[in-house]
């Protein structure tokens, strides 16, 4: 069944990239696979493609055991159970797109004068945790320095970071405000990107549609823009 699911996700890779690269993550399951479209599972994220007008069928199983999962995310392609899953406690998260860099050449790049990009450790913990303002999780934030961030120092003063989702997107890039305009953010994310080719892996990240300097960043790295909306939803509790 795996290899229908790669090749159904295969026929649109802009669009369900995250679902292709999920499904080499341990523990990522297939909740359901047939002529509807693919759902996938990891933890308390869900994945769903569907054929245009079908997504309406896999409710029942994104929707199932909500009270032992409260925080339960939905990742969906277009909009066609937003109302649907409005009524049973989700709301949006974050529309945003797959950037992909689909080149197999590693990105050149420059850095100002007395700046390194290095690996983070453990003693990093503290100050990624206080910069990044996305996940206020610091067991997570280690998670993701012990499987590998990158970090940009400025005369051996830390200045930005960069890292890899569990679920395997890039993301988690920080510059601090006195060191932006540098093009430390360029440097960072293409020296992940290089990491990321080396290991032979994809490299991509999902980027908010409101994001216009991040998009901005990403064309200026070559990355390609998927042209669907990828739609983050959150379940809330009443």
């Amino acid at each position: 069944m795996e290899q229908g699911v790669i090749d159904y996700l295969n026929r649109d890779r802009m669009a369900n990239i995250d679902m292709l690269e999920v499904l080499l993550v341990p523990g990522a399951e297939v909740l359901r696979a047939d002529d509807n479209g693919v759902l996938l599972r990891h933890d308390e994220l869900y994945w769903l493609a569907a054929e245009p007008g079908r997504a309406a069928s896999f409710l029942p199983l994104l929707t199932a055991g909500l009270a032992d999962d409260p925080m339960r995310m939905i990742i969906l392609r277009g909009a066609e159970l937003l109302d649907a899953l409005a009524t049973c406690g989700f709301e949006s998260a974050m529309d945003c797109c797959h950037a992909i860099y689909l080149s197999n050449r590693p990105i050149p790049y420059t850095l100002p004068d007395g700046a390194e990009i290095r690996l983070l450790d453990s003693s990093h913990l503290d100050f990624v945790h206080a910069h990044y303002r996305t996940v206020d999780d610091a067991d997570y934030i280690l998670e993701r320095i012990e499987a590998g961030m990158f970090g940009a120092f400025v005369r051996g003063e830390p200045a930005g970071f960069i890292g890899t989702h569990d679920e395997r997107s890039m993301g988690l890039l920080e510059v601090l405000p006195e060191y932006r305009r540098l093009g430390l953010a360029y440097a960072l994310e293409a020296h992940l990107i290089n990491h990321l080719l080396s290991l032979d892996r994809t490299p991509f990240c999902q980027v908010s549609i409101r994001n216009e300097p991040s998009i901005a960043l990403q064309r200026k790295l070559g990355l390609a823009l998927s042209d669907t909306v990828i739609r983050w939803l959150i379940h809330r509790q009443p």
